[in-house]
């Protein structure tokens, strides 16, 4: 990255100090240049939310080449797994920097990520979110996204999968009909449905369990005795 970028960006990192700084890199023509965004988020010692507003200026500006931010008094620079979601996201390329170590490593998106193996981070990469890039990845099919980043069905008072089945194409079928693509529905450690697998025959499931890696699991009496529902697509019917 040119120089000039550079001190612009470690001029506005030790500036924002302990907060996390964001910003831009953006193409002008034949120049680049770094666009200070402020981070609007509640906890800005520990994350950044880039303002809609700012981001929105920089891109009528010039095309972005890359997303900024810092991590504030961190023992080694390494980007966390939220980072590296957000930048698949994002479709553009990351920089950080550490402060006030000033190192700096940048991430590139990674494409479809692979559905086993997968860290977790509730909103962004649980059950419903493997569902949902299952689907993408094997039959073309995009579903509206229900994660948050919070544990909603602790008190019962959501019910997140109850709630948006339905409306998503699915159509409850007999689990003694299961096929390869769909979808089972439980109700683990909670009063209300709150976990999704994906069957994919032959007693095999793929889902993504809380605080665990994604896998390819057996779908044995635990959580058959948790099955609340089976629901195939609509689109799947036929297939």
């Amino acid at each position: 990255m040119r120089k000039k970028i550079m001190n612009a960006i470690r001029e506005h990192v030790e500036a924002e100090y302990p907060r996390e700084a964001c910003g831009v890199v953006v193409q002008i023509g034949c120049a680049q240049e770094y666009v200070r965004c402020r981070n609007i988020s509640d906890t800005p010692t520990e994350s950044f939310t880039m303002a809609d507003d700012d981001l929105q200026a920089a891109e009528a500006h010039g095309d972005v080449l890359m997303i900024i931010h810092s991590h504030p008094d961190v023992v080694q620079l390494i980007p966390s797994e939220m980072d590296r979601i957000q930048c698949d996201h994002s479709g553009v390329e990351w920089g950080i920097m550490s402060w006030p170590e000033g190192d700096f490593c940048t991430i590139s998106p990674r494409g479809e990520r692979e559905l086993a193996g997968r860290q977790w981070v509730l909103g962004h990469a649980d059950c419903w979110t493997l569902v949902m890039d299952y689907f993408q990845q094997t039959h073309g099919i995009t579903l509206g996204n229900w994660s948050v980043d919070y544990e909603w069905w602790i008190d019962g008072k959501e019910s997140r999968y109850d709630d948006n089945w339905q409306a998503e194409g699915f159509i409850e079928v007999d689990p003694a009909n299961m096929k390869p693509g769909d979808v089972i529905m439980m109700r683990v450690q909670a009063p209300v449905t709150n976990h999704a697998a994906v069957y994919l025959g032959d007693n095999i499931m793929l889902h993504h369990g809380f605080g665990n890696l994604s896998a390819r699991a057996p779908y044995g009496k635990y959580y058959r005795d948790r099955t609340v529902r089976i629901v195939r697509h609509k689109e799947l019917f036929d297939a």
